[in-house]
């Protein structure tokens, strides 16, 4: 856990535009984003049987690395409230043997929390798209909890740790976007809940970031470019 335990930095934040929560489908592998390019991805790993969990189980192209990397890894990305990691959460049960095998592990703390995560590195200006999934599923006391997920001043709806027949099944997934600032950082708060039977416990099992900002077209480029050409003609004439 060395490399899941630290403390965060950030205290204002670009307010991140949340999705509704989503079920993990039975298909499984369309669950993952690949929309833009990918700038960073993060599990909690696992040692069992000499390979990580995740390192090398790809879904839908995705590889999520063990304890982080791009621009969630490093000195830049930071972690604070999860003290622990487990590594027999139920299986989802999709068509994705990878999917279901990475999301049977995660970080998570058993309080309320609140616990943060947070990373650096961001281009400013750029449009960001974060993903992030939580699973449990063992049984109808644990699923009863639940997370939110705040960025900047915008919190999420409440993501279900389990949500089939019973409150068993699968948990679900979390899409938000927005726009890096000119420090390049951003830092989320996740707050848990419990239920009737059972306390809160903060979780984390796999999350994403990906570059998703709109690249011009080529039209685009010739356009300026030829903005550009009149503007030079106009100046050279006027100067002769």
């Amino acid at each position: 856990m060395a490399g899941l335990i630290s403390v965060a930095a950030y205290a204002q934040t670009p307010n991140i535009t949340w999705g509704t929560p989503t079920t993990i489908s039975l298909a499984g592998t369309p669950d993952v984003s690949i929309a833009g390019v990918l700038a960073g991805t993060w599990a909690p790993g696992d040692d069992w049987g000499g390979t990580m969990r995740s390192d090398y189980y790809p879904v839908n192209g995705v590889t999520f690395a063990a304890y982080g990397n791009g621009l969630l890894s490093g000195s830049g990305f930071t972690t604070s409230g999860f003290d622990s990691r487990y590594g027999s959460y139920a299986n989802p049960n999709t068509a994705d043997a990878n999917y279901n095998y990475i999301l049977q592990t995660s970080g998570y703390n058993s309080s309320s929390g609140p616990n943060t995560i947070s990373w650096a590195g961001m281009t400013p200006g750029d449009t960001y798209q974060l993903q992030i999934w939580v699973n449990d599923g063992r049984n109808s006391t644990t699923a009863e909890r639940s997370e939110t997920i705040t960025g900047g001043a915008n919190t999420s709806a409440a993501l279900a740790y389990g949500t089939g027949p019973n409150g068993t099944g699968p948990g679900q997934f979390i899409l938000g976007t927005f726009v890096a600032d000119s420090t390049g950082d951003e830092s989320l708060t996740l707050t848990g809940y419990g239920g009737n039977d059972i306390g809160p416990s903060t979780q984390l099992s796999i999350m994403q970031i990906r570059d998703i900002t709109p690249v011009p077209e080529p039209s685009t480029f010739a356009l300026l470019g030829g903005g550009l050409c009149v503007m030079l003609a106009g100046f050279r004439r006027k100067n002769v």
